[in-house]
């Protein structure tokens, strides 16, 4: 609004300077006393002009800008992080403005949407008559095309003082190319009951942002016992999408009937864009007959892109171990390494009829499925005791703690089953921007 003020300003002053010239005023009176339908006293003309002046200059020379304010999403600012701020403030997307009232008065209205590469953004209010949106108990959405239904994946909301309304941006899985109609399709859950709504709207080409960056990449980056696949990355002008995969359905397979089940936790990739760290978003990760594939989101890129990188820094995984190690009392700081991670059992000692095995690792290792066999007899973990916590001079947090087992006898064997770890990587990809 500061540059429109700005410009009205300019205008005014220009306004202010024109001067009419006398011969001006003896030819449209005449022209007026001509006409048989109009009647304009003489001393009232120069007021006429001057508004019609005023007028004329308003809308011939900011037409482009009442234009472009009409098409910007009002009241989403809270709810919308810079680049969406950005792309608002360009005009970007596509209005809507189609509602839908349920039968308790309830109504939801899908005031525009932004469509790019990555993904569909419905910009939609919610509106309570009574003052009470705080109270609404869940609405299911989705939208719904020609050729298949597109999931709802995020969203953000902020409700007003006074309760009678939310603004919420939530996040779809990008449309087909060939849909034409989409259909936002709502579900109000009341108590027991619940309601069916939509709300039907043409899809506009023309608004559609494409992407930015698009490139196939195609490295496996390899680590301890641990690989990861990075496929893929698209950038658009709402976010930037990582893809990769864990394990094709064959590997999967495999380590399914050998007992070696890798179940992962977290792959932590940062993306770098001209020299700088890019706001990472979130992400996510799916097994299905493809594998186990991972997305990891961030923000948009910034315009004046000139490096791109992909800094792969660890994988947190939990797998199968089934290793087994004999132990005993006379036991102490005996080390053994498990997938290439080191474990320092500390002692073993017996207690109250149960036995507490003493061990060390690194942090970020944890034994999450671990037994003790005493005497040939398979014996449950009971608790973990003692925890503590030290950091060596090169910055590395050991973890010690205690296992209780409740149980004695006079040969024992530590059967690891399962180990969650995570297996720093630290490679650098660089992406081409061709």
């Amino acid at each position: 609004m500061k540059e429109v003020e700005r410009i009205l300003a300019e205008e005014k002053k220009d306004i202010d300077s024109i001067e009419v010239p006398d011969e001006l005023e003896s030819r449209l009176y005449k022209a007026l006393e001509s006409s048989s339908s109009i009647r304009v006293k003489k001393k009232n003309w120069k007021p006429v002009v001057a508004a019609a002046c005023i007028v004329f200059l308003l809308i011939g020379y900011n037409f482009n800008a009442l234009a472009y304010y009409g098409k910007k999403l009002l009241g989403y600012d809270s709810v919308m992080n810079g680049t969406l701020k950005q792309l608002n403030e360009l005009g970007k997307g596509q209005p809507i403005g189609k509602s839908y009232t349920f039968k308790n008065g309830l109504t939801v209205t899908l005031d525009g949407i932004m469509v790019d590469e990555n993904q569909l953004l419905a910009f939609y209010t919610v509106k309570d008559p009574n003052g009470a949106v705080d109270e609404i108990n869940h609405i299911g959405m989705s939208m719904k095309g020609f050729i298949r239904e597109y999931n709802p994946e995020s969203g953000q909301g902020e409700i007003n003082n006074e309760k009678t309304e939310i603004k919420w941006v939530h996040s779809f899985e990008k449309p087909s190319a060939f849909e034409k109609t989409l259909k936002f399709e709502l579900t109000l859950f009341d108590k027991n009951n619940s309601e069916r709504g939509e709300i039907s709207f043409r899809i506009d080409p023309s608004k559609a942002m494409g992407h930015t960056l698009k490139q196939r990449i195609n490295k496996t980056i390899e680590a301890g016992d641990t690989k990861i696949y990075i496929e893929s990355i698209v950038a658009s002008p709402t976010k930037t999408v990582l893809h990769g995969k864990i394990q094709n359905i064959i590997e999967l397979a495999k380590d399914q009937m050998l007992g070696e089940r890798l179940r992962p936790n977290n792959v932590d990739v940062k993306l770098i864009a001209n020299g700088q760290d890019v706001e990472p978003q979130g992400g996510g990760m799916s097994t299905d007959m493809k594998g186990i594939r991972f997305h990891s989101e961030y923000d948009a890129l910034p315009y004046d892109l000139t490096s791109v990188q992909l800094n792969i820094v660890s994988f947190s995984v939990d797998r199968d171990v089934n290793k087994k190690v004999d132990i005993n009392e006379d036991l102490e700081n005996q080390e053994i390494e498990v997938l290439g991670q080191k474990i320092e059992i500390n002692k073993v000692y017996e207690s109250d009829r149960s036995t507490y095995v003493t061990f060390t690792t690194s942090e970020d290792v944890v034994l999450t499925r671990v037994v003790l066999i005493v005497d040939g007899e398979r014996i449950n973990l009971k608790e973990t005791t003692s925890s503590d916590l030290k950091k060596l001079e090169d910055g590395t947090i050991m973890h010690t703690r205690t296992m209780h087992f409740p149980k004695t006898g006079s040969k024992y064997e530590l059967s690891i089953e399962k180990m969650a770890y995570t297996q720093a990587y630290n490679k650098i990809i660089d992406i081409p921007l061709d």
